[in-house]
């Protein structure tokens, strides 16, 4: 790629009226950045609206996918894609035209990378969680479109909102995959998304599905006797510093680990 200006993707997927909230995420037209928009729907294709704010700009493409699964519908819009770089979002991401010109500069400036990762940020500004983070949420996620292709890498179905059993966990899954396939990720302290507050993880006391997506996540990170002790060690935690019962929660972690098996 040299030292010429990458071109950059955004993968949007949202669901059913989500598609509404879009034309606010758009910044203006700007030379070799475009929109995919993957919009799932549970009602017939023909009764999905689309603004015209959408459909009027030569920069933005949208395609429509039936049923549910977040999973399914970053993979659409992978598919999509035919830029350089691809950026993972969502419909509640917010733009700022720097943050835009932070991804292209970062790739650039990092031209044998395959994935780059980035901070995310709330409404108001202020960092979505500490950094650097033990994990890695989808919206800080951007990667090399060609390396993600040769080595056959998508997000993993079981895994993501609206997805039968596992609620979260797809995007743990698809940086373990790519640290598997020997990629180059390289983690840039630097803001390029705002989005709403609360994530899965913030659920997760309350939410016995995340509690069951958490097992299977350790499990197929780490394999069944690590993901065990893994979440003993999660219930415990719990326990003492949220005074927590620990016994649905590792039964919960105990039932997404064997799930996975």
């Amino acid at each position: 790629m040299g030292h010429t200006r990458p071109t950059l993707d955004i993968l949007i997927s949202t669901i059913g009226t989500g598609v509404e909230t879009i034309p606010s995420m758009l910044l203006p037209e700007r030379q070799g950045v475009r929109y995919v928009i993957s919009v799932q729907h549970t009602c017939p294709a023909s009764e999905v609206t689309i603004p015209q704010e959408l459909t009027s700009r030569p920069d933005v493409t949208v395609v429509l996918l039936p049923g549910k699964g977040l999973s399914r519908n970053r993979n659409n819009a992978i598919s999509m894609a035919g830029a350089d770089i691809c950026l993972i979002a969502d419909d509640d991401s917010r733009y700022l035209p720097q943050h835009i010109d932070t991804i292209l500069d970062s790739w650039i400036e990092n031209p044998d990378a395959d994935i780059l990762t980035f901070q995310a940020e709330n409404y108001q500004g202020e960092p979505l969680h500490p950094y650097p983070a033990p994990y890695v949420c989808s919206l800080e996620i951007s990667f090399r479109r060609d390396s993600i292709t040769a080595h056959g890498l998508r997000f993993d179905e079981r895994f993501g909102l609206g997805s039968e059993l596992l609620c979260a966990g797809e995007e743990d899954i698809f940086m373990h995959d790519a640290c598997k396939a020997g990629l180059t990720i390289r983690y840039i302290p630097k803001p390029i998304v705002r989005t709403a507050a609360a994530t899965t993880g913030t659920r997760f006391l309350a939410d016995p599905k995340v509690q069951v997506t958490k097992g299977a996540t350790f499990r197929y990170i780490y394999g069944t006797g690590a993901a065990i002790w893994r979440s003993f060690k999660e219930a415990g935690w719990y326990l003492i510093h949220k005074g927590a019962n620990p016994l649905p929660i590792l039964f919960n972690m105990l039932r997404g680990i064997w799930i996975l098996r």
